[in-house]
């Protein structure tokens, strides 16, 4: 698979998840989170089994699930989905969209950080060189951005509750880079629609305890249907469709790589903003985004440098079986 191909893919992902922000306030204006986050999951849930019974009635890979991945899909859908999606809906609820778009921004920090604790890769000083860049550009992205007022939506917000929701998002953006690196094993042996099926009913049940007393206490007259049309797409395009082609970009390219593709993220929610809301958007701002595309750039040539020369090492001991006079003479 040819980079530049999964590049567009990711690509692609940042503008949808650029989107996100805006769709989710006007829901959650109307809504309770974890009523939203519980109706949003049953739904993918439903969507994600049919789609492999599909898969499976026509010949493909489907419903095998090996016992020593067990525990890894449990804390796949935990991660990425159950606990996950609660503190991101929760914290988003209760602190600004940008300063919810630049903790979640820290994903690629957290991955990068649980790699080298644990010892799984080693990350270059040129790595985290651009690591360094790009999250400082992206925290003066949304400085220049948070000019205003702290508001959820039509909600003003205290002092309080912004410290909360921050936490909330922050420990979120923690269990998002685990899921990151969980899923660089799993996706070597599930194709994404079984991955995504597992995990997202997995994520489901574990929401149901904590979310179900939201969705009968749940005014469902305020819900109109560009309400619905709303939720329908937060389920199709942020999850199923762009979580799918990101554990498939993860299985080939590993999880450092992907995950630096969370820093531009909060630049295209600003971007679009500016587009379609006729946010304003300065040249400060602009400043910002390059140093975050150009500290992007830099992490992205590190770990594409690294994983060369890891192929090359592991080439060498091959190439040289190959010339041994033992082989030579067979």
């Amino acid at each position: 698979m040819r980079r530049s191909t999964i590049d567009l893919a990711l690509v692609f992902v940042v503008i949808v998840w650029g989107f996100s922000p805006t769709v989710f306030t006007k829901i959650l204006d109307v809504m309770d989170p974890l009523a939203f986050v519980l109706v949003r999951f049953a739904i993918l849930s439903a969507v994600s089994l049919v789609i492999l019974a599909v898969r499976g009635a026509r010949g493909g890979r489907a419903w095998r699930i090996e016992r020593r991945d067990v525990g890894w899909l449990i804390v796949s859908g935990l991660c990425g989905y159950g606990v996950y999606q609660v503190l991101y809906m929760v914290g988003l609820s209760h602190t600004t969209a940008f300063s919810s778009a630049l903790l979640m921004a820290t994903i690629p920090l957290f991955t990068a950080l649980v790699l080298a604790l644990a010892r799984v890769e080693r990350i270059t000083l040129l790595r985290w060189v651009g690591i360094a860049v790009a999250f400082a550009g992206i925290a003066g992205f949304l400085w220049l951005a948070h000019a205003q007022g702290g508001e959820f939506g039509t909600h003003p917000l205290t002092t309080t509750e912004m410290i909360v929701g921050d936490a909330l998002t922050l420990v979120g953006a923690v269990l998002f880079a685990i899921y990151g690196i969980v899923n660089v094993r799993l996706a070597d042996r599930y194709s994404p629609p079984e991955l995504m099926c597992y995990t997202l009913v997995i994520g489901t049940v574990a929401l149901i305890p904590f979310s179900l007393p939201s969705v009968f206490a749940q005014n469902w007259h305020l819900v109109t249907w560009q309400i619905w049309a709303m939720i329908a797409y937060s389920v199709l395009f942020p999850i199923y469709i762009t979580y799918s082609i990101w554990n498939w970009a993860i299985g080939l390219r590993g999880a450092s790589y992907v995950t630096i593709y969370n820093f531009p993220v909060p630049v295209m929610a600003g971007i679009i903003a500016w587009i379609l809301l006729g946010q304003a958007l300065n040249v400060g701002q602009m400043a910002a985004a390059a140093l975050v595309l150009g500290g992007m750039l830099v992490a992205r040539l590190a770990i594409v440098r690294q994983q060369r020369a890891s192929r090359l090492a592991q080439a060498v001991p091959t190439l040289e079986a190959i010339a041994s006079p033992t082989a030579l003479r067979e």
